[in-house]
């Protein structure tokens, strides 16, 4: 495994780790949300992790229009950032954010998945 790759595959699980501690304080009301690094550190690593995503598609060569489990993938993450704002900020409610934290941790499952299998559809027998 190169450095690109660890890089990538670290920052995913920086960010996640980050959006379920973030999750948590939410649901708790916690004013640990407001702080500084908590409002920073995120965006660092979800660059880096963003970054990493699209050298690695560049020198593998990835093409959504050539390959289908890398164009599942594209549309999950834009899911993930859509969800992600819902729950930590847009949503109105806490129970809106809750349940949109809840989804955003299904959808990130989801992207692991199709990352590691290379299938669009990668919970149904090949």
């Amino acid at each position: 495994m190169d450095w690109l790759l660890k890089t990538h595959l670290t920052s995913a699980m920086l960010s996640l780790g980050g959006f379920v501690t973030r999750g948590v304080w939410m649901m708790r009301g916690s004013p640990r949300l407001r702080a500084p690094l908590t409002r920073v550190l995120p965006h660092v690593i979800d660059t880096v992790l963003l970054v990493s995503g699209i050298w690695l598609a560049l020198r593998l060569r990835l093409s959504p229009f050539q390959h289908p489990w890398f164009a599942a993938k594209l549309v999950a993450v834009v899911a993930y950032v859509i969800l992600g704002a819902v729950a930590l900020r847009r949503g109105r409610t806490r129970t809106v954010r809750t349940l949109a934290w809840f989804a955003a941790l299904a959808v990130f499952i989801y992207i692991a998945s199709v990352a590691l299998s290379h299938r669009p559809m990668p919970f149904l027998p090949a």
